[in-house]
């Protein structure tokens, strides 16, 4: 197979970028919608406390994930596209598979033997069965790590299908899992172990992919490669996602482990804004990567980051807008959760903030200018903590959130700064910015609603629905647009009048 870019215009490069996006996210959203609709069911059964205890847990995976994959899963991508020949791709990904395994055993004895110290430095030491909770999270990703290479060749080797549906597969028997453990008195233990047993199950299903795709090796400058390209994206995700986790301790510290789980609630339906980014980004990263070499690169990527961010802005203002709604629609078996609904409108914006950073830092990635990613988490750590620490005391869970509005604020501007300095891209800069006027301003109207549940939905339905007009009235829309808008809509109504 060739990694060589396509050809193609800029209508077909954006249909098979939403092709793949749909594709690649389909399993992945299908599985956190159903999850949401679950929400009901899980709070009849699940306590704010026990919310609190898996939000800190799901947070330390990430944090883990990052240990273990060590940035192998970045470089491995960005080295494919270097290698001339199959038989070099294979032995590639047979030295980065067999090295993330024999390295992720090593990492995972060392964390099952501390699990009962850093069990309690996490859930404190109220939470008796922190060390077993701590083990079991770990388990689930050090079975990930079996699963990752051959999840990237499918995204290479362009079988989105594939891919979608054994994600979806083992999106599906977890949820079977999470359902029969939870309402069999499992609690928290039972949301583990079925993110444990779906891990494996992915992972044994990936295993004729992975023999197919890679030749058992140890090639070491190709090691050297991939890490020196990866390992310094490693300290970028962990210090991302202790951003992420910074909040919830400590709040914890502050308010306790119920006011997270509410906390949580609300920041997971805020985040809901990542339905679309999970979507996007699995198609995004080896699209661009494709691009490389290509004259018209720079002028097609910020196009295609124009329409990516409209539709990011769009899914996340529906998100902000109806926020209050969703969250009592979705937790009306345990009304102790509506308070969390302040925040997510706040945890939209910061979200929104990570996909733009998504969207305009791909030159450090293209340039492997990796180095930079360490620095811009960093800093944006800090102002999380600084701002943690400084608005969670007097403000309690909107402080916490501010807090994370900030911190991504500043990954996204230092990422634009950085990465415009070392492959320039054309961004329409004007147009992104009434993409954000025009949703800022739908947003404030949505802020007149009344509180009655009945008149709210309908006021803001009609607020949303001024989105497109405001982007028109903006002049967001270029004649080359609006005339291709004028040509789908005629050969729509043309359609009609044939079936009629």
């Amino acid at each position: 197979m060739s990694a060589a870019p396509e050809g193609g215009g800029l209508a077909t490069q954006l249909r098979k970028l939403a092709g793949h996006s749909a594709l690649y996210g389909s399993a992945d959203v299908v599985s956190q919608i159903v999850n949401l609709a679950l929400t009901p069911l899980y709070t009849a059964f699940l306590s704010p406390r026990d919310y609190g205890v898996l939000a800190v847990l799901f947070l330390f995976s990430s944090v883990a994930k990052v240990l273990f994959r060590m940035g192998l899963d970045a470089g491995f991508f960005r080295v494919y596209y270097d290698q001339e020949t199959e038989g070099d791709r294979r032995r590639l990904a047979g030295t980065v598979a067999g090295f993330a395994v024999a390295a992720g055993t090593a990492l995972f004895v060392v964390l099952a033997l501390g699990a009962p110290l850093l069990g309690r430095a996490l859930l404190g030491p109220e939470v008796t069965e922190a060390g077993r909770l701590v083990t079991l999270a770990a388990a689930d990703v050090y079975l990930g790590v079996f699963a990752f290479v051959p999840l990237a060749l499918l995204r290479i080797e362009d079988r989105p299908g594939t891919f979608a549906t054994l994600i979806a597969g083992r999106n599906l028997l977890n949820t079977l899992l999470k359902v029969g453990l939870v309402v069999g008195g499992f609690g928290v233990s039972g949301v583990l172990w079925s993110d444990v047993l779906a891990t494996f199950a992915l992972s044994v299903a990936l295993g004729p992919v992975l023999v197919r795709g890679a030749q058992p090796a140890l090639v070491l400058p190709m090691l050297r490669e991939v890490l020196g390209f990866g390992l310094p994206k490693a300290p970028h995700g962990f210090l991302l996602q202790l951003l992420n986790l910074a909040d919830r301790r400590i709040l914890s510290h502050f308010r306790g482990l119920d006011v997270v789980g509410v906390y949580d609630k609300g920041y997971v339906l805020g985040a809901g804004v990542k339905f679309a980014l999970s979507a996007f980004e699995p198609a995004w990263q080896p699209f661009v990567y494709a691009q490389i070499g290509r004259p018209d690169a720079p002028r097609t990527l910020a196009r295609l980051a124009t329409y990516a961010w409209l539709a990011f802005t769009t899914f996340g203002l529906g998100v902000a807008v109806f926020g209050r709604e969703l969250l009592m629609a979705l937790t009306f078996t345990n009304p102790a959760f509506w308070s969390g609904a302040s925040i997510v409108p706040v945890v939209t914006l910061a979200y929104l903030l990570h996909g733009f950073f998504l969207l305009t830092s791909i030159g450090i990635g293209i340039e492997k200018k990796t180095r930079y990613y360490p620095l811009i988490t960093a800093c944006a750590a800090a102002t999380n903590l600084l701002a943690n620490f400084a608005l969670i005391p007097p403000f309690g869970m909107l402080g916490a959130a501010w807090a994370t509005v900030a911190s991504y604020a500043v990954m996204a501007g230092l990422g634009l700064r950085l990465s415009q300095r070392v492959y320039p891209l054309a961004l329409e800069a004007g147009r992104l910015a009434r993409i954000s006027v025009a949703a800022v301003a739908v947003f404030g109207i949505s802020l007149l609603a009344p509180a009655t549940l009945g008149l709210a939905v309908l006021v803001k339905s009609a607020a949303c629905a001024a989105f497109p007009v405001l982007l028109l009235l903006l002049g967001f829309p270029t004649a080359a647009e609006r005339a291709l808008v004028r040509e789908a809509g005629l050969r729509g109504a043309s359609r009609l009048r044939g079936r009629r």
